[in-house]
């Protein structure tokens, strides 16, 4: 919610007509057919895993037919039953990054920052394919967030 009202760097004076950074994919076609091709497979590993996650949590590990018979095995379980689902909602939020990035491969402006618009590093997005941001940009961001 927040990152909607953050003007790109070195935009942050009075408000005007200034359009939102859009770019060029700094990557060629092959290249971009590569990254969207990773994230096609982890966004499928990430969709199995929620599954999992989720059935588990909400059947329990025996399948749902034993009931806990001590309160600490019981807390245990409802501990374990909410860390599932958490893990669950954070992998989301993940699947959610990932089909932006997608998109943003398939219109055209994959590896542009959001912020700045220059190119991400390669080497970035190679380790997070679905980076909004170059390192610099996110670091300001996290800054601008601790002191908000």
């Amino acid at each position: 919610p927040k990152a909607a009202h953050i003007r790109p760097l070195g935009m942050q004076g009075p408000e005007d007509d200034r359009p939102v950074v859009q770019g060029k994919s700094p990557f060629g076609k092959k290249e971009r057919a590569h990254f969207r091709q990773v994230l096609i497979r982890k966004r499928a590993e990430l969709v199995g895993d929620v599954s999992q996650m989720e059935t588990e949590a909400l059947q329990g590990n025996s399948g749902g037919t034993s009931v806990p018979q001590h309160m600490a095995e019981q807390g245990s379980d409802t501990y374990d039953q909410s860390l599932a689902l958490d893990l669950a909602a954070a992998d989301r939020k993940l699947i959610k990054e990932i089909d932006d990035a997608i998109k943003r491969v398939d219109n055209g402006t994959f590896g542009i920052c959001e912020l700045t618009g220059k190119p991400i590093k390669a080497e970035r997005l190679e380790e997070l394919p679905w980076a909004r941001y170059t390192i610099e940009a996110a670091r300001e961001l996290e800054r601008r967030s601790m002191w908000a």
